[in-house]
């Protein structure tokens, strides 16, 4: 349980962090300069005014100087990147492939939520999550004493770039080439625990976003032209090939 209350911490520091990188990345400023202040007043952000969900929970959601209200980003960011940190804390234990894998959390985090707000999967998060996550990946590999996860983690890269370009071609303009860059990340994760859960992964959020679909069509909140942002379902059927993957390609080969 230690390995999952560090983690949870750890998500809750760096879901705080997000929330810096979702506001400035879509609008292609530094996430370091300036530091973080009240969009109203502009009130530089102290020490306590930045400690994750205690301090928005304090402040019951707005800004210590002007009370405009700060809106729930802030918390939801924080307590979901902590819940998948320990989730991958509990699922991996001490290894490797806790960090590995928190990284990719993170970085799917911060993509769902700025997809969902702006339709947009900026590349440098795609990226820069991918620079991070695959050394970590590489290193677990070797730590564990197989190697072959390297071949594994290329592979499944492979079959999801293959994938989602093939549906991009096809669709002619019905997908966003964000979510093609994103597919080798999310193929590249789940090849490395076994390249089959790659096209899971993608089969998990193809069927998420046809429900979600059918769902805002029935409520009549959404058309059958009505674009929606592809990103969220992607790392939601990602995440649960991560989880649920090997479950799920147990029971197809029981069959």
């Amino acid at each position: 349980m230690t390995v999952v209350l560090i983690a949870a911490v750890a998500g809750l520091l760096i879901g705080s962090f997000l929330t810096v990188v979702v506001d400035r990345v879509p609008r292609g400023a530094s996430i370091v300069q300036p530091g973080s202040a009240c969009g109203n007043c502009g009130l530089r952000l102290g020490p306590l005014d930045l400690v994750p969900v205690f301090s928005w929970l304090a402040l019951r959601g707005k800004c210590r100087q002007c009370h405009t209200s700060i809106g729930v980003e802030p918390l939801v960011l924080e307590v979901s990147t902590a819940a998948l940190f320990s989730l991958s804390a509990w699922h991996f234990g001490w290894s490797w492939r806790t960090p590995a894998f928190c990284v990719l959390m993170a970085g799917l985090v911060a993509l769902t939520w700025i997809d969902l707000r702006t339709k947009r999967l900026p590349r440098e998060i795609t990226y820069t999550t991918a620079a991070i996550g695959a050394p970590l990946l590489c290193i677990a590999a070797l730590v564990e004493g197989e190697p072959k996860r390297i071949w594994m983690m290329l592979l499944g890269a492979a079959i999801a770039l293959a994938i989602m370009a093939l549906i991009y071609w096809a669709s002619r303009g019905g997908m966003g080439d964000g979510d093609v860059r994103l597919a080798p990340l999310l193929g590249g994760y789940l090849g490395f625990l076994n390249p089959g859960f790659a096209p899971v992964g993608l089969f998990f959020g193809f069927v998420l976003g046809a429900v979600v679909g059918l769902a805002l069509i029935a409520v009549k909140r959404a058309g059958r032209r009505t674009a929606l942002p592809f990103g969220p379902f992607l790392a939601a059927g990602a995440v649960l090939a991560v989880f649920a993957g090997q479950w799920y390609v147990d029971l197809l080969l029981a069959r």
